[in-house]
């Protein structure tokens, strides 16, 4: 949706002046995420409850300490390592499975102090039970950690980089160890001991590949709860490539500006796109799908890997599709109702007649600004199907969208639009591909959007990002059958219409 907005201003900026083009291009730069060659500088924080004893790093002396077990874990070491030498005697050290078992343990003063990424606490309010997190808990110190940018290799490998190797010589040198809690299963005795977390995971997580060509055809039935998908893996034509992707759309729910680097993605589509049949598919899947997490370890609601990041998100779809995304494109909900109010509103298709939050919406064409548009988008309850049917309604916010910068009428305002996306939107997508959207845009090539939702069957689960059964969809692996051969007949350049 993003890369279509600013093709389309790239476009403008032709027939109006480079003036423009230069804008455009400083826009894409600002949108692109910064990162360094080697690593990126990752904000983690030292957490302590209000109004007891620690207050400063000092004062942790002799106390117990939380870590998450695989997410950020390198990154906490090297906390760990800074802070221990400033201390006389040895750290005590729990991991934990997620980041609100971290904290349930810091609550039950099983720690007495945690070490987060800092934007886990300000996800961490919005799940039931942790809504005060922010009364409860506060920041002793924060140190700036390291992290690698490329992520790792999916499905199967970990981009949570673990502990170091056991024989890495400064092993021998720190003055903290892992404590075991017999309580908490698959916690690590002592470093020196432990098995490569990485291992576990791509023993666990790892699809094998394929030897024969996937299924195809109608839908078919939901297999078992227990029975995992295949990821049959859907490669980009040979010679395509720039011509044929894919590109992960991500919605978050963060508000009160900026654009956090985690956060429950409660959209989460994937927008297949064919340069050469100017044809786009959108693949929503719903945000309660039940999907294995391979670069975190586990299973768990397709919302919740928001919380360790976009590349779990890409990942978790690629292990459960088979089809790697290219780009991302994330946007909050700030970024969006700016947006829209930037266009000058849309007109979106509603499939349904319900009533949200004191708006009123009819089956057919509805004018919506950008208050009115989010809570259409977000709306779950008062719409049939529930997830199945806010996954449609955001499709269909998508199409609006894009039916609305494919005028150049919009244009009048492009300044405001280009302002608007500040800080509130982040892409991947480059320059260059944008400029060649651009090109198809001014030739006036018709291009043709199809969508598809899977589907699957309501449940409760554990859910192992909060530390508590949550409600949950199986996926029916036959609608996601059926999603894999539309995209594979989209990237081999047919015409799909589910």
């Amino acid at each position: 949706a993003l890369g279509t907005l600013l093709a389309a201003l790239l476009s403008v900026g032709m027939i109006f002046g480079t003036g423009i083009v230069d804008k455009v291009r400083s826009t894409v730069q600002q949108l692109t995420p910064p990162t360094t060659d080697v690593h990126q500088t990752v904000q983690m924080g030292i957490y302590a409850l209000t109004g007891g004893n620690i207050q400063a790093i000092a004062d942790l002396e002799g106390k117990t300490l939380g870590i998450m077990e695989t997410v950020d874990r390198e990154e906490a070491e090297q906390v760990l390592d800074e802070i221990s030498r400033k201390l006389n005697s040895p750290l005590q050290v729990k991991a934990f499975t997620s980041f609100a078992e971290v904290v349930q343990a810091l609550y039950d003063d099983d720690i007495q102090a945690a070490i987060l990424e800092e934007n886990f606490l300000s996800v961490l309010s919005s799940i039931s039970g942790f809504s005060d997190v922010a009364q409860r808990v506060h920041k002793v110190s924060e140190y700036r950690a390291e992290r690698p940018t490329v992520p790792a290799a999916i499905p199967g490998e970990s981009a949570a980089t673990t502990a170091a190797d056991p024989t890495d010589s400064t092993r021998s040198s720190r003055s903290w160890t892992i404590v075991k809690d017999k309580t908490r299963p698959g916690i690590e005795t002592d470093p020196t001991e432990a098995t490569s977390l990485t291992e576990e995971i791509t023993q666990t997580q790892a699809t094998p590949a394929p030897t024969t060509q996937p299924p195809e055809g109608p839908v078919g039935t939901a297999p078992p709860p227990t029975q995992a998908p295949v990821a049959w893996n859907i490669d980009v034509p040979a010679g395509q490539e720039g011509r044929v992707f894919t590109v992960y759309i991500s919605g978050l729910d963060t508000r009160g500006g900026g654009l956090a680097d985690r956060g429950n993605s409660d959209v989460n589509i994937l927008a297949a796109v064919n340069m050469n049949t100017k044809q786009i598919l959108l693949i929503n899947t719903p945000r309660d799908y039940y999907v294995a997490f391979p670069t975190v370890g586990g299973t768990d609601k397709l919302t919740h890997a928001g919380y360790y990041g976009v590349h779990a998100s890409m990942a978790a779809l690629r292990n459960l599709y088979g089809v790697s995304p290219q780009y991302y494109v994330r946007l909050g909900f700030d970024g969006l109702k700016a947006f829209i109010n930037a266009l000058g509103g849309v007109n979106v298709y509603s499939a349904y007649t319900f009533d949200e939050r004191g708006y009123s919406f009819t089956q057919g064409n509805n004018a919506m600004d950008g208050d009115k548009a989010l809570i259409f988008a977000r709306a779950r309850y008062t719409v049939p199907g529930g997830d199945r049917g806010r996954g449609q309604n955001q499709m269909a916010l998508v199409r609006a969208m894009m039916q609305k910068l494919s005028s150049l009428s919009t244009w009048s305002n492009f300044n405001q639009i280009l302002d608007s996306l500040g800080g509130l939107i982040s892409t991947t997508i480059p320059y260059d591909t944008i400029a060649a959207f651009s090109q198809s845009v001014l030739n006036g090539d018709g291009w043709n959007v199809a969508s598809y939702s899977v589907d699957g069957s309501n449940g409760m689960t554990y859910s192992f990002s909060i530390g508590t059964s949550a409600f949950v969809i199986y996926p029916n692996y036959g609608t996601v059958s059926y999603a894999q051969s539309l995209v594979r007949r989209l990237y081999n350049g047919e015409y799909v219409s589910p």
